[in-house]
């Protein structure tokens, strides 16, 4: 499985973004400050975002819109609930996909059932769940279809111990059947990567090895004045010229 941007741009607000990238089976984390167009780099690997220029190939095949093989986890995935039960929100997808009842049923509990969500909630609104419940019951509606992909965003901010360890449990699932790319500032995520990505103003200043890139000055540097990314040079700069006033 191969996931590839070819020569994408894309410009909204004053903010540019050019990236040529590949990505194959495993996990790679994307790092960078906040504006170095992460969400961004995953709107157009989703197929989601029209880019202004550019390819986007999975597998040898053109995604010029939504493509089922193709999961994105937003930020805050619990924003997205809408259904009148938490059992019906997460079967959604496999409505759209055509499955029967009985195959839909099954897929559902089982994702309920990774999520921690108690079986006597299903039947309940989504909105009356607890902040864990419905952020994991969020995410179990976005990978109860499978795919191939599966692109997160932030996916940890504000998590708790319960649905960071289920959140996790997804990672090493998928990563282990194809593609994971994680956009993050959280340490322990970066750690189990395969591959680690950093961004910088719409632009990929590095790609390689977890062992290489965050041993490269700017990010040896950023740990050490224990900064949660690596800023710009300018920017990692002034830090140091501060530290030492």
């Amino acid at each position: 499985m191969q996931l590839a941007l070819k020569d994408g741009t894309l410009t909204r607000d004053g903010f540019s973004l050019e990236a040529s990238i590949s990505f194959d089976d495993g996990l790679c984390v994307v790092m960078g400050p906040s504006g170095a167009g992460k969400t961004t780099l995953l709107s157009l690997l989703s197929g989601l975002e029209r880019m202004d220029g550019g390819s986007l190939m999975l597998d040898g095949e053109a995604v010029t819109g939504y493509d089922r093989r193709i999961g994105i986890i937003f930020q805050h995935p619990e924003r997205q609930l809408f259904a009148q039960s938490v059992f019906d929100d997460v079967s959604f997808s496999l409505r759209r996909l055509g499955l029967g009842r009985e195959e839909r049923r099954d897929r559902t509990a089982s994702a309920l059932r990774e999520a921690l969500v108690d079986e006597k909630l299903w039947g309940v609104s989504p909105f009356a769940l607890s902040g864990g419940e419905r952020r994991r019951a969020a995410i179990a509606g976005m990978v109860v279809s499978e795919p191939s992909v599966l692109l997160m965003d932030e996916p940890t901010v504000g998590l708790d111990a319960p649905s960071y360890g289920y959140l996790m449990g997804i990672v090493e699932r998928f990563r282990k059947k194809g593609i994971v790319v994680m956009a993050t500032h959280d340490d322990e995520a970066a750690s189990r990567a395969d591959r680690i990505v950093s961004m910088d103003r719409g632009r990929i200043v590095s790609d390689g090895a977890p062992v290489d890139v965050l041993s490269f000055p700017g990010a040896v540097l950023s740990r050490a004045l224990g900064l949660p990314c690596i800023p710009p040079v300018e920017e990692l700069a002034a830090l140091i010229k501060g530290r030492m006033a």
